[in-house]
């Protein structure tokens, strides 16, 4: 059976976590799955959500600085 792939979101931690294999401390970065935010906002985990993520992560494409 083939997984989808799920959209990822940066968030800072308020609480040392074990998330997967992953174990971060209180005010690292953690990318957890778009689907496990709910439950994280939900028991206080997360202090700060990074809204960029929610897009594509992606870096905007800058046109050169000559114009050509």
């Amino acid at each position: 059976m083939a997984a989808t792939k799920e959209t990822m979101i940066e968030v800072t931690l308020k609480l040392n976590v074990k998330y997967d294999n992953e174990i971060k401390k209180a005010g690292e970065k953690l990318k957890i799955r778009e689907s496990d935010l709910e439950e994280f906002k939900k028991k206080g985990y997360i202090k700060y959500i990074n809204q960029d993520s929610i897009q594509d992560s992606t870096p905007p494409q800058n046109p050169p600085a000559d114009g050509k």
